[in-house]
């Protein structure tokens, strides 16, 4: 999986949450399931995320979805399975 381009001192919220992220798919499970769902921490934007997704949903091979009780699922194979 591309790793995203952040610098190395997370300053601002948007490198805050990139490198939650990084380090929730980084996960040895995580990687043998090929998907995380993750929840939106309270001090996290609306910005931040909707800037991140769009990002994740350009990439090519990454998919990104939302699980029935809201969830963001990030997954990286042919296809994100909701249910």
């Amino acid at each position: 999986m591309p790793s995203l381009a952040f610098t190395h001192s997370p300053s601002h919220s948007y490198e805050r949450l990139g490198y939650r992220i990084q380090g929730l798919i980084s996960s040895p499970h995580v990687q043998k399931k090929q998907y995380v769902d993750v929840k939106p921490a309270p001090e996290e934007s609306d910005a931040d995320w909707a800037r991140l997704l769009d990002a994740l949903e350009e990439t090519n091979g990454i998919k990104v979805g939302r699980t029935e009780d809201g969830l963001i699922r990030i997954a990286w194979r042919e296809y994100v399975d909701l249910s």
